[in-house]
Parts: structure tokens; sequence; C-alpha cells
């Protein structure tokens, strides 16, 4: 059902021209100034190009069946929206002050996803997609995060890493809170790893 929502509304955007297609993206700065509502809410389900969908929505299909047959639909659901709505949080903190500054995807919203099947199943592999070598789930955790926060502070990437650290963050933190095992499961896995 998400993975439709969010084709359903980009597609919507990529027939839309002018004023009509610029309502999909979020712009921190206009946000801050009161405008923008409708922007900052229909941005976490539309995409940027048919790639920038495919990507994200891959990532959804994959990593999300882990978290909702772990935690329910509900809960999945949960960690769906509060990591798309932090990490949205995290871009208007840091760019709220920059009138060119536009993003668009559900980026925070997978990335949290991501996280929490991290915490759910950490005996998984990962690989990155420049680098297709499958590592640890931790250890990819860890390279993602720092990766992230290090394009952060890059200019003109055309990545909103910020959404990627946010929304992280916010699954990393939720499947802590709700797994039945807490992250007694990933420690137990770093502590493998490390022996």
């Amino acid at each position: 059902m998400v993975i439709a929502l969010n084709v359903v509304v980009s597609l919507l955007r990529f027939v839309a021209s002018g004023t009509t297609r610029e309502r999909f993206v979020f712009v921190p700065y206009r946000f801050a100034r009161g405008e923008n509502t409708e922007g900052m809410l229909l941005s976490h389900l539309s995409h940027a190009d048919v790639s920038h969908l495919l990507v994200n929505m891959l990532g959804l299909y994959y990593f999300g069946p882990v978290v909702e047959h772990s935690l329910g639909s509900a809960r999945f659901l949960l960690v769906y929206v509060l990591s798309g709505a932090l990490a949205t949080t995290a871009i208007y903190l840091i760019r709220k002050n920059e009138p060119r500054f536009r993003v668009l995807g559900a980026s925070g919203s997978i990335a949290g996803v991501l996280f929490a099947a991290i915490v759910l199943r950490p005996q998984m592999s990962l690989s990155l997609m420049f680098l297709p070598i499958p590592v640890p789930a931790p250890v990819f955790a860890v390279l993602y995060i720092v990766l992230s926060s290090y394009f952060v502070r890059q200019q003109g990437s055309g990545v909103c890493h910020e959404a990627h650290v946010g929304g992280a963050l916010t699954g990393f933190a939720l499947a802590a809170l709700l797994a039945p095992h807490g992250l007694a499961p990933l420690i137990a896995r770093i502590a493998r790893l490390m022996s």
C-alpha cells in the first residue's frame, strides 16, 4: 500500500508542470515563513524521476517486510511516518535559511525502515551501491551514517543526506524501543563480529 501511494503521488508530479509541479517539493526556507505546508507533506511521497522512485521503492520492498513481519503493520507505519517526519525536521533545522534548497523523496522514511530492519535482523549482510561487497549489517550501518554525515557538509550533490541521517537514527531508535528484545540481538551480533 505504501509503495502504491509513493508511485501514484510521484506519477502525479511527473505529469505536472510549472507551479503545480512545485507543490510536491519541500522548501524549508518557505516553510519557515509559514508557506509550503503542502510541499512538506507531499514531498515524502513524490520523487524527482523514475530512477529515484525505483531505488527508494526497492529499499522499501526489501526491508519493509522485515519490519512489518517483526513489529506488525501499525508499528511498521509508525516507523515509516516518524522516520520521514524527523528526517524533515533535520532538513528544516539545517537548511531553513537557504532560499534555493529544495527536497523531495521518501529517503528519510526508507532510511528509517532500513535501520529498523538492521536492529531487527542484525545477522543480515548488506552492500553499498558503489561498493557491491556484502558487509555485516552493523558495519553497513556505521558506514552509512559516517558517509551520510560527511556528505551533509558537501554542497551540490543533489542528494539530501540530512534526510538519510535523520531517518536512519529515528528508525534505529524506534526499532530499539519496539522490538521484542530491544537492542540485545544487535549487541550480540556486534560482539560476535568483534571477537
